[in-house]
């Protein structure tokens, strides 16, 4: 299994995208042939709220206007903070504007740009602004000017792209993913693995406990050590290099490295913190440049003759805004450490789930309803909310009740949360528990793709975040059940 997970992951590395076609903005039926439940609003939108919709589409349909530049990022500023987008679609039906986007969340759209129509970006994550001075702009060799490997914001060929996105993601599966693949099942990820669970044994795991929480043992700690050494081959008893890593990545209470990459955000928590991202973020590098992963490539991999110096400042942010929360949240989540979002909607009590009674009645030594448990925990809570797109052409698209159109450059979100959580596609009980969902897995979209089927962006760790996941949740299950009449306190 484990050879055929890892000829899976080599084999996406040269995917191309399969029937690449332009993106269309077009309506979505439901399985039953019935009209988008989402076209008729549920509710009335407020005063703000219909105001907030009628700037943005006059800002974004004249993007060189006064509107566009004066009033636009204010109103941005203040959404992507706040993108509650299941209470806009509740409002506006599935085409409506969000932080200076255009929101298209039909599932048709979605699915389409996920599996079939190249790409192109900008420099955001989701609904927020990152700064692209933060991100790895390196010099590529002597006489060469600074060239962008941050693959998130780069363009894929057929959407703009020189092929620097499919170069720098290949070096990243190559490299790094494929070599985790192999190291997740040896002695030493399963003395981390135990170490854990001998953790969670004894230290509180109730819903916001020490065990997800402390700085020293349990989880996190786990986290950090676990996928450093899988992803990169760094020895988990270097307590220098750990305690350099884990300060980087976890040590901000707030959002951890990842704000660092955001425009506003990322300066008002590097002020706060005194600078300690600009300190450590050479020290990660290094420690990267030096770890066995990097040992073993050539000085310079890829057409482009990237450099190992280039390929380490690349997977940081990765490793900040993806590699590190992404498993973090997803293993949480399907632990009963936070509570299940309920999006402030009236007779919605997902918040209300008890994750942890699911988790103790499934059967943890059947990996496929490990799995299928772990999808439906994070169909209600997706581990990335939103991506996004460029529009490589002029669309239309119906907003407030008219076509509108859209230039050429228009961000356009790729709404993961929302379709998750779509009735055309779930089901009526789309805001309930169910293992049993139909094409659950197959049709997930988690992992910025529709199950398997992919564009090329694709999440990248896919396959060792899944398999770390289910280790998690399967060896920390059974504990719970070794644990159940001794230790019933620490039971959620």
């Amino acid at each position: 299994k484990l050879k055929a997970r890892t000829a899976q992951v080599q084999v996406e590395i040269t995917m191309a995208p399969a029937n690449s076609k332009p993106f269309l903005a077009s309506p979505t039926k439901n399985e039953d042939n019935d009209e988008n439940v989402y076209f008729t609003p549920s509710r009335k939108p407020s005063f703000s709220e219909s105001i907030s919709q009628r700037i943005q589409i006059s800002a974004l349909q004249r993007p060189n206007g006064l509107i566009a530049n004066t009033i636009l990022p204010i109103v941005s500023f203040i959404e992507q903070a706040n993108p509650l987008l299941v209470k806009k679609r509740e409002a506006f039906g599935p085409n409506f504007c969000n932080s200076g986007t255009v929101v298209l969340s039909e599932w048709d759209q979605v699915e389409q740009i996920l599996t079939t129509t190249p790409q192109a970006r900008t420099f955001r994550l989701g609904t927020g602004f990152l700064n692209a001075k933060r991100l790895p702009m390196m010099v590529g060799g002597e006489g060469q000017s600074k060239r962008n490997v941050w693959f998130l914001s780069l363009d894929q060929r057929g959407a703009g792209g020189d092929g620097m996105h499919e170069a720098v993601r290949s070096v990243f599966i190559r490299y790094f993913t494929v070599k985790a693949l192999e190291r997740q099942n040896d002695s030493t990820a399963r003395a981390l693995l135990d170490q854990l669970v001998e953790d969670y044994k004894v230290m509180d795991h109730g819903l916001g406990g020490a065990f997800f929480r402390n700085s020293k043992r349990g989880f996190l700690p786990f986290v950090i050590k676990y996928i450093h050494y899988c992803l990169y081959g760094i020895d988990p008893s270097d307590k220098k290099k750990f305690r350099t890593l884990y300060g980087f990545y976890f040590g901000n209470v707030a959002t951890k490295s990842a704000a660092y990459y955001f425009s506003v955000a990322g300066t008002i928590f590097n002020v706060a913190h005194m600078f300690k991202f600009n300190r450590l973020l050479p020290k990660v590098a290094q420690i990267y440049e030096d770890s066995p992963s990097m040992m073993e490539m050539p000085d310079e991999v890829t057409s482009f003759k990237l450099t190992k110096n280039e390929v380490a400042h690349m997977t940081i942010p990765i490793m900040s805004i993806a590699a590190t929360l992404g498993p973090r949240d997803m293993i949480q989540y399907a632990m009963g450490a936070d509570k299940l979002p309920n999006h402030n909607t009236p007779g919605v009590h997902t918040d209300k789930i008890d994750v942890c009674s699911i988790w103790d009645g499934i059967n943890l030594d059947d990996r496929d309803e490990v799995v299928k448990y772990i999808y439906e925990v994070n169909r209600l809570r997706p581990p990335v909310g939103h991506s996004h797109h460029v529009a490589v052409e002029d669309f239309t698209v119906k907003i407030l009740g008219k076509d509108r159109t859209f230039p050429k450059g228009t961000v356009i979100l790729i709404p993961i949360s929302l379709t998750m959580l779509d009735k055309n596609k779930w089901g009526s009980d789309v805001h309930e528990f169910n293992l049993d969902r139909r094409n659950l897995v197959d049709e997930s979209m988690i992992f910025h793709s529709v199950g398997n089927m992919t564009n090329g962006r694709m999440c990248p760790g896919k396959e060792f975040g899944l398999n770390m996941s289910v280790q998690v949740v399967t060896e920390c299950g059974k504990a719970r059940r070794q644990m159940g009449e001794t230790n019933a306190g620490f039971l959620n």
